[in-house]
């Protein structure tokens, strides 16, 4: 147990294979940067011209520059972002290690709780060797570490989803990644981007998602196309990858266009996973409530609570304590969600453990990922 009181978020799974009845955009991007003034130091920019002015030149740093301009562009206006550079001896997987305290750790404590999405990418030194497969195996590495990233931000009250760059090493080779059976939905690996060097554009995908609330698909069509004028996988143009709906099907996020529509698409946000969270969209819509309930319930901490006589918690606590986040999370997140229902059970025994248990349950969105249009003659109009 622990010494000082606190409120703890756990995140369960399993619910919406069943059947159910705070600033959203904030966002920070860390990666590999070769300016001695800026690396290891974690900074703030609310438009390109902003960030130009701290450094962060097509010069200077060309690959923090590509994914500000990308994001900027997405964005459409001024827009909060924390940003860091690190030496490119720096991994993806290191960046996310929770253990070093000069990667993406340092920027995340920085922003003081705001930052609900990251993004990671690197340009590695000469001379490196990602593997011989077709994403190079720093990906994965860095997949499995910002897991437990990711839950350490959580223990803190900072809930967060990871855009990892799903660099391609070696294109000619047959992918053997395939995100979304690695039983992780903090985090999600982007695919493909404006460049022919195996790059992609985790910028543009930030910005995509940071332009609309936690609940728009950044794949939504009717928002519009990208802001990038052509899109490489690898060393190809989108238009000659011959396996693209089968690297959607492996759970990258990754790029697509639409018949009848001019410009390129984001597909579906799969996460790391297969379970609850495995949308971007359902991530950032929990991660929402989630910072709303810390913030509601942190009120509540070492407060009296009456119980009746059988030791019970009273019944007119239990319904304000549930009525309470029930009106805030409405409030907040109406229009995001289908509904919220708070469930605690009047019988624990708090006054033994000093431990109150509130369930939240946030039914999301649907979203028409899939359209069938069955279409047919007919004789007659009745």
């Amino acid at each position: 147990m622990a010494n000082t009181p606190k409120v703890t978020l756990i995140y369960e799974n399993g619910n919406l294979l069943q059947d159910i009845a705070a600033a959203d955009g904030i966002v920070a991007i860390c990666g590999t940067g070769a300016s001695v003034g800026l690396l290891g130091t974690p900074m703030v920019v609310y438009n390109l011209d902003d960030a130009i002015e701290k450094g962060f030149t097509l010069a200077a740093e060309p690959e923090m520059y590509r994914h500000l301009q990308e994001f900027y562009s997405e964005v459409g206006g001024n827009q909060e972002l924390h940003v860091m550079v690190v030496p490119d001896t720096m991994t993806l997987a290191q960046m996310v290690d929770n253990t070093n305290a000069s990667g993406a750790k340092k920027l995340i404590n920085a922003a003081q709780g705001k930052v609900r999405m990251l993004g990671i990418y690197r340009k590695p030194a000469s001379g490196y060797n990602g593997g011989s497969n077709f994403i190079d195996s720093d990906v994965s590495a860095a997949i499995t570490n910002s897991k437990v990233f990711a839950e350490a931000r959580l223990s803190e009250l900072v809930p967060l989803r990871i855009l990892v760059e799903g660099r391609v090493q070696t294109p000619a080779a047959a992918n053997t990644l395939t995100p979304n059976t690695l039983s992780n939905g903090y985090a999600g690996v982007v695919l493909g981007g404006s460049r022919n060097d195996g790059s992609a554009s985790v910028g543009l995908v930030l910005g995509r998602a940071s332009r609309y609330g936690a609940h728009i698909k950044i794949g939504k069509v009717a928002n519009g196309p990208l802001t990038i004028n052509q899109v490489y996988l690898g060393d190809k143009l989108l238009k000659d990858v011959a396996n693209l709906d089968t690297l959607h099907g492996n759970g990258f996020i990754t790029f697509m266009t639409h018949p009848q529509k001019a410009g390129f698409f984001f597909g579906i946000d799969r996460m790391c996973s297969t379970d609850d969270y495995r949308l971007l969209a359902y991530g950032r819509v929990v991660d929402k409530a989630a910072v709303i309930a810390a913030a509601v319930y942190t009120e509540q901490i070492e407060s009296e609570i009456e119980v009746d006589g059988t030791g019970k918690i009273a019944t007119h606590v239990v319904s304000d304590l549930e009525t309470v986040i029930e009106q805030q999370i409405n409030v907040a997140m109406g229009s995001q969600i289908s509904g919220v229902k708070v469930v605690i059970n009047p019988d624990q025994n708090i006054i033994n453990t000093n431990k109150l248990t509130i369930k939240i349950r946030v039914q999301p969105l649907g979203y028409s990922s899939f359209i069938d249009v069955e279409l047919g003659l007919t004789t007659a109009i009745a």
